[in-house]
Order: C-alpha cells, then structure tokens, then sequence
C-alpha cells in the first residue's frame, strides 16, 4: 500500500510538471506570434507588389490592361495598355500602304504633334503607339513615379486628363480595389 500510495505520488507529481510546461510552452508561442505580428506588417510595407488587371471591354471597343507596381502606400509605376479599333480613314491608309509604312507615317505625324513629343520628353514616362493589324492600334503608356515630376505632367496638354495628382493622392490597395469593384479582373502573370 505504502509503495502504491509513493508511486500514485510520483506520477501525480511528474503529470502537475509536464502540464506546467504545456501552458508555459503555449504563452511562448502566442508570445512568439505576437512578436512576430509587427514584424509581418514592416515586410508587407517593404514589399514590392505587382497588379495586373484587365478591364472589360468598352463600347468603343478597347480593351485595357493595367500593371501597377507598389510598395506600401506608395504607386512605384504604373502602364496602362490600350488596344483600340482603328478610326475609318487610318484603316483607308493601312489598306493603301500596307502596315509597316502606315507604322511609318503614324510616327512621322506624332513626331510633328507637339502635344505629344512634350509628353513623350518627360522623364519618368514613355508612350507608344503601333498599328497591330489592319484594324487595331495599341497604345502603351508608362509612368515611373519615382522619376517622374508629377505636377510637370499634370501640366501637359497630352496628360492633363489623366489626373496624376488625383491617382496618387489614393493608397495602391485602394485603387486597385475600387478597380475591381468597377468591373476589372487580376490577372496572375
């Protein structure tokens, strides 16, 4: 009796300590992922994040995409990608000339439009724009916002309805947010 009565105290022992060690070992981990909690957001604000999304067509027919690029709470660039139907007389042309010299006489009148080349000189932003086909033109502009003198841009006849200084006064995850909840899908790429 007395050896059943010392063994009974021995494990009832050893079980109050295992069970002590349990309950310390989960504080730590709650602990340790508390910790670890602020860690996280910093990484998230340091990260590098890349969007792509497409737009549904519109009723005159182009088709958009955007890629926007963030870290934080700042838009790090931003391209928007048209493809756009061909207006009548520039299908008259490409129908003459074929659609590399079409290609050709397009760069030749922006080149002389000044709206344009004032546009295009401006660091932080390219634009471009190539006939595809017979029937499309794709036009591609691209904003570096970590180069580009945004109310300079905000300024030129060729941009002013972009509305640069309104875009980036959003938060990216704002933005892109309320672009899918007007009708655009992210596309993984």
């Amino acid at each position: 009796m007395k050896r059943s009565l010392i063994l009974l105290t021995i494990i009832l022992t050893i079980l109050a300590g295992c069970s002590q060690k349990k309950e310390t070992k989960s504080k730590t981990s709650k602990q340790s992922i508390d910790n670890m909690l602020p860690v996280i957001a910093s990484a998230e604000k340091e990260t590098v994040v890349t969007k792509n999304l497409s737009f549904p067509k519109t009723a005159e027919g182009v088709q958009q995409t955007q890629t926007i690029t963030y870290k934080g709470d700042q838009f790090l660039s931003l391209t928007i990608e048209q493809i756009m139907p061909m207006k009548e007389e520039m299908k008259k042309v490409v129908a003459e000339v074929g659609v590399a010299e079409a290609q050709k006489l397009l760069e030749k009148s922006l080149s002389e439009d000044e709206k344009f080349t004032q546009a295009k000189s401006l660091e932080g932003f390219s634009t471009s724009l190539e006939i595809i086909n017979e029937q499309e033109l794709k036009r591609i502009h691209t904003f570096d916002f970590q180069v580009l003198d945004v109310n300079k841009a905000a300024n030129t006849e060729y941009l002013k309805n972009m509305k640069l200084k309104e875009f980036l006064k959003m938060k990216p995850k704002e933005y892109v947010e309320d672009q899918i909840a007007s009708g655009a899908t992210e596309v993984n790429q």
